[in-house]
């Protein structure tokens, strides 16, 4: 029986989710307490804070359409996918890893693990004989936290070059008000699907807040692409089930 969650990520504009899910998930995440013997008292250990957490997936990306694929109407070759993390890995750039994990019936749990950024640290490919088409990968994702500073725009000029610095955001971008458009937030009433297909698994959003990542052809029966407020994905949404709230 296969495992009942989907792996997905998210770079940019670009959701991905893998085709074959691995036989386990492992997430490491160590310490590095300090243990120091203190005169009168005997041994002691000190709370340092927690390594950054570690996921390794090794599975299969296939070179053909199967019974067991998980993205049957949404099917890439490997290249697509090898593209995408080697790049990934190339570029420094950090990645959202999102599991869901749902039960038989569709119905998701554990929806308050909404995944983190993380950077490629480790990827591998390797073909086998008499699989042709199929590429056999290790990958391990490496939690990223970003520490650089909040970049502002100084505003000074020659009357007041004397004066006290004074420090502004950028302003956002504007976005047509009403409007659904990629990064807007709204409120979701209805189904989410695994695509724009409708295609299983599924679930059902009552009052939740949601931002839009995607919007594919309106033709398509579920054509905007929601997720959390935290940027874990949640599925694919009519137009008619959302509400904008805000623009970003």
């Amino acid at each position: 029986m296969p495992n009942n969650f989907g792996l997905f990520f998210t770079r940019d504009s670009t959701v991905i989710r893998l085709p074959v899910n691995p036989e386990k998930l492992p997430v490491a995440r160590e310490t590095d307490n300090g243990s120091y013997n203190v005169l009168g008292i005997g041994p002691i250990m000190v709370p340092r804070t927690p390594d950054l957490r570690e996921v390794t997936i090794s599975s299969y990306f296939p070179g053909r359409v199967f019974s067991g694929i998980l993205t049957p109407n949404e099917f890439q070759p490997p290249e697509f996918y090898i593209q995408f993390f080697e790049s990934a890995m190339r570029d420094l750039a950090p990645i959202l890893y999102t599991p869901v994990r749902y039960y038989e019936d569709g119905t998701p749990f554990f929806t308050s693990d909404a995944g983190f950024e993380a950077l490629v640290t480790q990827f591998s490919t390797e073909e086998r004989g008499g699989e042709t088409g199929d590429f056999y990968f290790d990958l391990t994702l490496t939690e990223y936290r970003d520490y650089s500073p909040l970049r502002m725009q100084v505003q000074q000029t020659a009357q007041t070059a004397a004066q006290p610095v004074v420090t502004t955001p950028e302003p956002a971008r504007s976005m047509p008000q009403g409007q659904i458009v990629v990064g807007s937030a709204c409120i979701a009433n209805g189904p989410y699907y695994y695509s724009s297909y409708g295609d299983e698994p599924h679930g059902t959003a009552s009052g939740r807040t949601v931002l839009v990542s995607r919007m594919v052809d309106g033709s398509r029966a579920y054509p905007v692409h929601v997720t959390t407020e935290t940027g874990g994905p949640l599925g694919w949404m009519k137009k008619e089930a959302l509400q904008v709230v805000s623009d970003t």
